[in-house]
């Protein structure tokens, strides 16, 4: 049977076109030759901007195509009117129609056609997990991505299935499951090792979402590993994706290890790759960092040149921002400009990675503080309790028992010793139980 790319060399010679021009813009002529070589495969996306220009619908490659690699629809697996259907979902995500495009993914699921579409029905399985991923619906996106992961993996797709899994693992970390996405992450390498086609973006985006995780869970060890994995990938194919953000993320390993030339070593590479590579958010990451350390230092002012520079590479000023500005007029003694940036900061709900999440929460934290400072005792305990309840939920840390602390003094200062004690016993506890738990960094 004739495969989909031999059906697109066959038209574009007829039309009397080059590779060139029916590249256009989007391809390189050396990607539409591997796709009409039957070298590589197009996705769904690749088809339809091809079958544009070459003025014929897409299930016209579709149909009939050769299953000799498992990519398109066979004469056997399916019908010219499920490829079509396939097409209409994808048009339906496109819109952000997800309801409808859910109805119609369903129906084609419960039909049990032995491998549906091939890998373009795995291609809008992912495309519509991740996207209820992004609308936050993470049980019906873990649906999704469990259902291509399982179609890309009976079609021997494994690159396509390891970036699956990465995306899977993702809605388990929005939930705050850092364990489950370290399991998952581990089987995207374990499917990556085994797919002949090699990918050194992918290789690098699985590297550096496994460092979050590994910090997440506190693992040290695995992530000084991993770094060193990462960056020497970096060096081997010139591939430098990212290497700001490990460089930012070896900073941040050296600062939990205090090891403070390391810290400096790498928060400045951090910072030469970032900017050689014009990526600001990156940038604005590096900032918020050396602001943190900066109020942690006690070096106020320094942190409030911090601040504005995370503002300018984000664009805006977001959370971080009015915490780092509002500790550092703290530390300043300034508490009504302290208490005017505190007040601005939103919580935002993306932040689920452990350390961001307890460090936007200890804003609750100092927000007590500042309010004890200007004589508001009842507010301000009920501002740390706030803070307290948040926390609590990865379990302990030293932000919590920096928590449990400072509404001890809070207390004191309102000369409810009982309630002082209280806190600072359930600082101390915490403190005993993980004084020799090396998982805890945070």
């Amino acid at each position: 049977m004739i495969t989909a790319g031999e059906k697109i060399k066959a038209l574009r010679k007829e039309l009397k076109m080059t590779q060139t021009e029916l590249a256009g813009e989007e391809l390189t002529k050396s990607m539409l030759s591997q796709i009409e070589n039957n070298q590589s495969n197009p996705s769904l996306k690749t088809l339809k901007y091809l079958a544009d220009r070459l003025n014929r619908p897409v299930t016209y490659f579709l149909e009939d195509s050769s299953d000799r690699d498992k990519s398109f629809i066979s004469v056997e697996a399916a019908t010219k009117s499920l490829a079509a259907q396939v097409v209409r979902i994808d048009e339906l995500i496109e819109k952000d129609c997800l309801i409808e495009a859910e109805k119609e993914i369903n129906v084609i699921l419960s039909e049990k056609i032995s491998d549906n579409t091939g890998k373009p029905f795995a291609d809008i399985l992912f495309k519509l997990g991740a996207a209820l991923s992004g609308k936050k619906k993470q049980a019906e996106a873990q649906k999704y991505l469990k259902e291509s992961i399982d179609y890309y993996s009976r079609g021997e797709f494994l690159l396509e299935a390891a970036k699956a899994y990465i995306e899977l693992a993702k809605t388990f970390y929005q939930n705050l499951d850092y364990t489950e996405c370290l399991v998952i992450s581990e089987k995207a390498f374990e499917l990556y090792r085994k797919s002949i086609n090699k990918d050194s973006l992918f290789e690098i985006e699985l590297y550096y979402y496994k460092l979050i995780i590994l910090f997440a869970v506190g693992d040290l060890k695995q992530a000084a590993i991993a770094i060193k994995a990462a960056l020497g990938l970096s060096e081997e194919t010139s591939v430098y994706y990212k290497t700001g953000e490990i460089y930012r993320l070896d900073a941040i390993f050296y600062y939990l290890t205090h090891n403070s030339d390391g810290y400096e070593h790498s928060i400045e590479m951090a910072l030469q790759f970032a900017t050689v590579t014009n990526d600001n958010p990156c940038l604005a990451r590096i900032y918020a960092m050396k602001g943190i350390v900066a109020v942690q230092n006690n070096q106020a002012e320094v942190a409030l040149l911090y601040a504005d520079k995370n503002k300018y590479y984000y664009g805006k000023e977001i959370y971080i921002f009015h915490l780092i500005r509002a500790r550092a007029y703290f530390l300043m003694e300034k508490y009504e400009q302290a208490f005017e940036e505190i007040l601005k900061v939103d919580y935002p709900v993306y932040e689920t990675h452990k350390f961001d999440y307890l460090n936007m929460w200890s804003s609750k934290v100092y927000e007590g503080l500042i309010l004890n400072k200007l004589g508001k005792n009842l507010e301000a305990a009920e501002a740390v309790r706030e803070g307290i309840e948040k926390m609590s939920v990865v379990g302990d840390s030293w932000f919590l028992i920096f928590a449990n602390k400072s509404m001890s003094e809070i207390y004191s200062s309102m000369e409810d010793y009982q309630n002082a004690f209280k806190y600072l016993k359930a600082a101390d506890e915490i403190q005993d139980r993980i004084k020799n738990d090396e998982n805890i960094i945070f």
